[in-house]
Parts: structure tokens; C-alpha cells; sequence
């Protein structure tokens, strides 16, 4: 390579970077915004393709399937939403009081978009791809799993724990318990009005068991 081919070489890499990180952004802005006005059984793949003026075969190299293009844009909502709640639950003055204000953003999604929700979460249980989106969307769970326990762990100076508790598996157990009731709420089992109060009283029970000392 001569001196006068590498500024030229560095300059074509440079574009293509913009150019893939400009697609990635119009595929993701178009696919969020069809999700949430019309939902996910309403979205078709060619229509957040030509939102994005991109052509079908291009967005499938930034997104493997239509469920994969949900879970891109669930999994960055659920970013935003740990990171908020991990600003909120620094100021809770009990366990239970913390992980309410870590857990409040991700209560208030059923409601708003709650076939998405449901979708998303039963792509995280159930799904087969093992897409990039699905991976991260575990990595986004462990996140929150992992700020659970951190709320824990920074409790055990003013609460005793249990010998033989394990924290991080009590993290796991307390979002799967989260993770439950939006199922329920989904599916029409369960109240989205009374989500915040019955969430609270499991993580209670969590917490502090369920059979007082006689």
C-alpha cells in the first residue's frame, strides 16, 4: 500500500461505517415507531423496510426477523428503564421501598404497548433464534437481576440475612416474579391498576418470608 492509498482506504471504511450505522438507525427509528402505534401483529418487515427506505434484504442483515426487530427496540427500552431505575432505587430507604423504584419503569410498560410486551416476553422464554437481539435481550435481564441483588447487598448492613440465603438466586426469584405478573396482566389475568400494589406485596413476601415467629 503506497502513502497515498491509505488516506483513501481509511476514508472508504469511514463512509462505510456511516452509512451502516445510518441504516441501523433508520431501520431502528421505523421499526419503533410502527411497533408502537400499530403494534406487533399489525407490523410487517416490509413495512418498517420501506419506513427506513431500505430495501428487504438489507434489513434483514440488521435484524435476522420481525421478532428480532421487536426485541431490538424492547431491549433498548429496557436499557433505558434499568438505567433509570437504578438512579431512582440509590434514594429508597428499605429493600422493598428500592426495588419498587428499580422494578416502577418496567411495571409501566403493559399498559402502554402490551402486545409488544407480551411478544417480547415470549421470545425471552420461548424463543429459538439465537439472534443477536435475543442475546442481548438476555443481557439486558441479568442487568436488572444484577441490580436487584446490588440493592440487596446494600441493605445487609441494616438487615440480617438469613444463613444459607443466596442473594443473587433471591434476584433471579424476584424478577421472575415480575416477570409473572406483566404475563398475567398480558393475558388478562391480572389488573394493570393493581400491578404496582400486588408486585409489592410479593417482593415483600420475598423479602420477609411469610410466617411471622411465634
Amino acid at each position: 500500500m503506497t502513502p497515498t492509498q491509505a488516506p483513501q482506504m481509511l476514508a472508504t471504511v469511514g463512509r462505510r461505517a456511516r452509512n451502516k450505522a445510518d441504516k441501523q438507525e433508520r431501520i431502528f427509528a421505523a421499526a419503533e415507531e410502527l411497533f408502537t402505534r400499530l403494534g406487533y401483529s399489525a407490523v410487517t418487515t416490509q413495512m418498517i423496510a420501506d419506513r427506513a427506505d431500505v430495501g428487504t434484504g438489507t434489513l434483514f442483515r440488521y435484524a435476522d426477523s420481525k421478532a428480532e426487530l421487536l426485541m431490538m427496540v424492547m431491549n433498548e427500552k429496557m436499557r433505558l428503564d434499568t438505567r433509570e431505575g437504578i438512579a431512582a432505587a440509590a434514594s429508597g430507604t428499605s429493600p422493598t421501598e428500592a426495588i419498587m423504584a428499580l422494578l416502577a419503569p418496567q411495571i409501566h410498560l403493559p399498559p402502554a404497548c402490551p402486545e409488544n410486551t407480551a411478544v417480547y416476553q415470549r421470545e425471552i422464554l420461548f424463543g429459538t433464534e439465537q439472534g443477536q437481539y435475543r442475546t442481548e435481550a438476555l443481557a439486558r435481564i441479568s442487568e436488572l437481576e444484577n441490580a436487584i441483588g446490588d440493592i440487596l447487598e446494600r441493605f445487609t448492613g441494616t438487615h440480617r440475612v438469613r444463613p444459607g440465603v443466596d442473594l443473587t438466586g433471591a434476584a433471579r426469584t424476584t424478577f421472575s416474579t415480575l416477570h409473572m405478573e406483566l404475563i398475567r396482566v398480558n393475558i388478562g389475568r391480572g389488573d394493570p391498576r393493581t400491578l404496582t400494589e400486588t408486585l409489592r406485596s410479593h417482593v415483600d413476601v420475598l423479602l420477609y418470608g411469610v410466617l411471622a415467629p411465634m
